[in-house]
């Protein structure tokens, strides 16, 4: 039998006043009696003194007078002392309903602390006799008798000396005397007088000096008292508190008085101006300025005050507590009382399997206790271990204990029987483990003693837990699969079905009634009830410290097909003597298994976060466009590519939902995404979420097999190394490798029409064996050619977004749930089920009319949409508008424009002008193909299409187009100079008039120019308004790899690959 043993530390009571004292001010006070000193006032502070007047200033030409002396500031007052506490004998008869106290009080005894014990308190003259009666039966607080010393009062601070006066300025000089005028014809005339000196400025006052601090006060002597009974429990009711009071703190001396400023020298005077001279005599010279007058000097500053002298501290008074017997003799003596302390315990849980259950008794016995205080325990305490919020115990439980003295050490033989309250709630998803404190408790005349309580921390569980659930997190209609529970016994007794056994253990799995339970077979051992659980029972010894694992087996009923990516729940109850004790639960997804025997028009490639809502939402996309889709789940499939099962050639368009790390594009082969591009002119690829475009290189250029555009260019590039720096050796910066890279590349497009993009991959490591004079060669750049030309490329469309989700934004229909996911018996119609296809006009729980509200193009729904536009292309797009396709109905909105379809149509054709025109193209190979499928068209909608009244047809698609063109090249090509008609501009410009003059012949009219419509059709970008990227077709300013990230690249996909060639674990 293992028990839990619990031992304490025994606190180190000390019995001086001081400790005794702290310790009784803890104590929850009923009722205090103060027969304390009276705590000294504190000292006023000095006076401050007044400010020195300042020097009168000096008259012209005088000296300004001396500052006067600041004053001195006053000393501040001592404080007062503290007056020694009174002492006191007090005596306690009676019981806790009813205790009687006599107090004595004595404001002198004829004895010193240390002679207190011998202090006769029957021939001591008290002064006052009191009796007080308390009822404290109900409280659990004490009498607190307080004797403390009065506190010294705090000396006040002394006075600021006052600041000295300035000294007073030096008047200004006089002024010199003009010279006389000449009266003698050509006599010069005299010259002027010098200026007087300026007067000298006087010495500013002295500061006066700062007040030192008053003393403080000395403190008051604690108070003697001694407390006598018969009864010695009646101490529990009492404390002391003998302490001295503080000393009082001396005053802060006064700063010292500011010094006076000295007084400014006064100015020199202005000299006399010189005499006029007569004709033809010289006049006379101004006088010289007079000397300025010196600067006086400063007065001293004051001296700063002493500071207070702290007053004198005092001895603390003396505590006795006294046992007498009837006569009022004294039998035991002592400067604290008794304390009871427990040293520690035994807990034993109540079947003995070392597991302390919910709703379950254990055992306390053993409990070993000592009195650690300064006298003899009396008889009567209380032991007992009371409830708490997770324990509970009768309160009539418990032990009287024996008297003991002083550091006895005792042990109660009495068991104490505990009860852990059942658990409140079933444990979810993880067994019920909680920590339960028990703690035991001492209490004399319900007051308990601090020392005796020792607590003890249990873990609360049952013996047998879950440890594991093994079950796929998806299945597909009319798969199957296992769920295996693994779970184990924790104690040392055996459970199941066995002799002296511990208890029955059962397992109980409900789910979804979409979820059906297989039958049982050799292999698995449970039964089925009549609502569809599984009930497995062990019917066999599971031994102590063991573990063990069962299996249920169901499938997904083939009525799942209606609820694709909906998530259906399922539970594992374990249930231990036929009570449930821990529930786990969780949902799986319904995926479907991809049909490689099907070919639809789109493969939506989805991921674990895709849901129902998000499912429908695709599904009524895909029906605007009368498009079959199945899905291919990352979270089944692990990758988009499988050793055994094949996508490629089953689709036309492939919708990526991109999310990070969950479903990135490294989970793509590059050869299968190329071969699936090159497959056909309906082959197109379209990505949601937060991928970048240059994500897309590891397809465009084939890392996995990088090839040189001919031999012819391998020689010319491996022959050329980049040659860097002319002089010094320098390292060029990424930035300039990058310039000098993509304009290297721009020249093998513009070779081409810039029908492919072109990339630059380079070794920017110094090439130590190639290294010359004033030279530094670094590896060798390769330049590549795009797999896909522009045509492929605009069927490669990226929708960068922070979340892939439709659901997230705006939608222009509503979904409503139909499936309550945790109802266990919902009845859902059966139909036959072909896995993987999604059946639009089975399967999809939508109205006729798809559309209920203006489609917004800067949603996820809206920019999505846009993008299938693209990826159909004009031709089809125009077609929609003759069969009528509820998608040439809807209303289009970009912040506060509205389009619609004729215009969107019109915008489409627009950006894959506007992407040609971007990259440098001078044919506009696809501008012209527009023309031919704008021909096509109006053959097979000439009643649309053809009008004889241009103008009141200005929302048609050609007329918008035609229009948006006028505008576009007006915008473009506004510059002329002698040699423009040379240059790409011009020629980019004339062919974009002959697309111009194609299109107007397909019209039965002639169509101006209408720049009123310009500012409208200037909004006509589809790719702008949809914020839509074509990795392949767009212009790339940059378009550079340094070769390291290309090995980077390749060693994730070997990783990747490897991670991949083990078989997948198939439900």
């Amino acid at each position: 039998m293992m028990s839990i043993l619990t031992i304490a530390d025994i606190p180190n009571f000390c019995f001086d006043v001081n400790s005794v004292s702290k310790r009784a001010s803890t104590k929850l006070v009923y009722q205090t009696i103060s027969i304390s000193g009276q705590s000294g006032t504190n000292g006023d502070f000095g006076r401050d003194g007044t400010f020195g007047f300042p020097g009168d200033d000096g008259s012209t030409g005088e000296n300004g007078g001396s500052g006067n002396d600041g004053e001195n500031a006053s000393a501040g007052e001592p404080g007062q002392s503290g007056t020694d506490s009174r002492h006191a004998l007090v005596r306690l008869n009676g019981t806790v309903e009813n205790l009687n106290m006599q107090l004595k009080i004595f404001q002198t005894l004829y004895s010193s602390s240390e002679q207190f014990a011998g202090i006769n308190w029957n021939l001591a003259h008290s002064l006052h006799d009191l009796n007080y009666d308390f009822q404290l039966a109900k409280s659990k607080g004490i009498i607190l008798v307080r004797a403390v010393g009065g506190n010294g009062g705090d000396g006040g601070y002394g006075g600021y000396g006052g600041p000295g006066g300035s000294g007073g300025h030096g008047g200004r000089g006089r002024h010199g005397t003009n010279g006389s005028n000449a009266y003698n014809l050509g006599a010069s005339g005299e010259n002027g007088g010098s200026g007087g000196a300026g007067g000298n400025g006087d010495c500013g006052g002295n500061g006066g000096d700062g007040g030192s601090g008053g003393d403080g006060g000395n403190a008051g002597a604690g108070g003697h008292v001694q407390v006598r009974s018969a009864d010695p429990r009646l101490f529990m009711l009492i404390e002391l508190d003998c302490r001295a009071g503080t000393k009082g703190k001396g005053g802060y001396g006064g700063k010292g008085g500011d010094c006076g400023v000295g007084g400014s020298g006064g100015d020199g005077g202005i000299g006399g101006y010189g005499g006029v001279g007569e004709s033809g005599g010289a006049h006379g010279s101004q006088g010289a300025r007079g000397a300025n007058g010196t600067h006086g000097s400063h007065g001293r500053v004051g001296r700063n005050g002493l500071a207070g002298i702290d007053g004198r501290a005092t001895s603390d008074g003396s505590i006795q507590y006294a046992v007498v017997d009837i006569d009022d003799n004294v039998i035991e003596i002592a400067p604290d009382k008794y304390h009871a302390s427990v040293i520690g315990y035994t807990v034993t849980d109540e079947n003995n399997d070392e597991i302390y259950e919910p709703d379950s008794d254990f055992f306390i016995t053993s409990v070993e206790w000592t009195n650690n205080g300064a006298m003899t325990l009396p008889s009567g305490s209380i032991l007992s271990f009371p409830s708490t919020k997770c324990v509970s115990s009768d309160i009539n439980d418990f032990s009287v204990l024996m008297g003991a003295n002083i550091n006895e050490i005792c042990l109660d033989s009495h068991q104490f029987k505990c009860h852990l309250n059942a658990a409140p709630t079933v444990s979810i998803n993880q067994p019920y483990i909680q920590p339960v404190t028990i703690a035991s408790e001492i209490n004399l005349l319900d007051r308990l003693f601090s020392g005796s309580q020792v607590s003890t921390t249990l873990t609360c569980q049952y013996p047998i837990q879950i440890t594991n659930i093994q079950i796929p997190t998806f299945l597909g209609p009319n798969e199957r699969s296992i769920i295996t529970v693994n779970f184990t016994n924790i104690s040392t007794r055996s459970y199941g079905t066995c002799p002296d056994s511990a208890g029955s253990i059962e397992f109980i799995f409900s789910a979804h009634s979409l979820i059906k339970i297989v039958p049982v077979t050799e292999e698995y051992l449970y039964q089925i009830t009549p609502d569809g659980q599984g009930h497995y029972k062990i019917n066999e010894e599971m031994s102590p410290k063991s573990t063990k694992h069962i299996y249920f087996e169901f499938s997904l009923n083939a009525d799942a097909s209606y609820q694709l990516y909906e998530s259906l729940f399922w539970s594992i109850d374990l249930l231990l003597r036929d009570t449930l004790i821990e529930k786990h639960t969780n949902k799986i997804r319904i995926i479907p298994e991809f049909n490689p025997n099907v070919h639809t028009d789109v493969l939506l490639v989805t991921y674990s976060q895709m849901d129902r809502v998000e499912y429908l939402a695709y599904q009524k996309l895909f029906q605007l466009f009368k498009y079959s889709s199945q899905m291919w789940d990352i979270e089944r499939y692990e990758a988009f590519h499988h050793p055994e099962i094949q996508w490629l050639n089953t689709t036309n368009l492939i919708i990526f939902i991109y999310s990070n790390p969950k479903s990135t594009l490294n989970m793509i082969q590059s050869q299968l995404f190329l071969q699936h591009m090159n497959s056909s002119e309906n082959a197109g690829f379209i990505c949601i979420g937060t991928c970048l475009s240059d994500e897309f290189d590891f397809a465009l250029f084939d890392y996995n097999n990088l090839q040189f555009i001919d031999n012819k260019e391998k020689t010319k590039c491996e022959a050329s190394n980049y040659v860097w720096s002319g002089f010094g050796f320098r390292h060029p910066t990424a930035k300039k490798l990058n310039v000098m890279a993509n304009k290297l590349r721009t020249e093998y497009e513009k070779q081409e029409d810039n029908k492919f993009l072109y990339q630059v991959v380079y070794d920017d490591t110094k090439d130590a064996r190639s290294r010359h004079c004033l030279t530094v060669v670094y590896g060798k750049k390769y330049v590549y050619k795009s797999t896909l030309d522009f045509q492929v490329g605009n069927r490669l469309i990226l929708v960068n977004s922070e979340s892939p989700l439709l659901a997230n934004t705006h939608l222009p229909f509503k979904l409503q749930a139909q499936l309550n996911t945790n109802q266990q018996n919902e009845v859902v119609p059966s139909r036959e089920y072909d896995i993987g296809i999604n059946d639009m006009v089975k399967t999809l729980q939508i109205d006729e009319n798809i559309i209920q509200d203006e489609i917004q193009l800067n949603s996820q729904f809206g920019r999505l949409l846009c993008a299938i536009l693209f990826y159909q292309g004009f031709e089809k797009s125009l077609m929609m508008i003759n069969h009528k396709c509820e998608l040439t109905r809807c209303i289009f909105v970009s912040d506060s424009s509205k389009f619609n379809f004729n215009q969107i149509v019109a915008s489409l054709a627009m950006s894959i002008i506007e992407r040609e025109y971007n990259r440098g193209s001078l044919e506009f190979h696809s501008l012209t193909l527009i023309v031919d499928q704008a021909a096509n068209a109006i053959g097979k909608l000439y009643n649309i299409t053809r009008t004889t009244d241009h103008v009141a047809d200005q929302n048609n698609w050609l007329y918008l187009l035609i229009q948006s063109l006028y505008e576009y090249i007006d915008s473009k090509f506004f510059i002329s100079f002698p040699w423009y008609g040379c240059t790409n501009k011009a020629k980019q410009r004339r062919k974009l008039q002959e697309i111009v003059s194609d299109l107007i012949s397909l019209s039965t009219h002639e169509i101006p120019r209408n720049k009123e419509l310009y500012q409208t059709v200037q909004m006509m970008r589809l790719q702008k308004l949809a914020k839509l990227q074509f990795p392949a077709a767009d212009k790339r300013e940059n378009c550079v790899r340094r070769i390291i990230e290309i090995q980077a690249w390749k060693e994730k996909q070997n990783i990747k690959e490897t991670n991949l060639s083990a078989p997948l674990e198939k439900y």
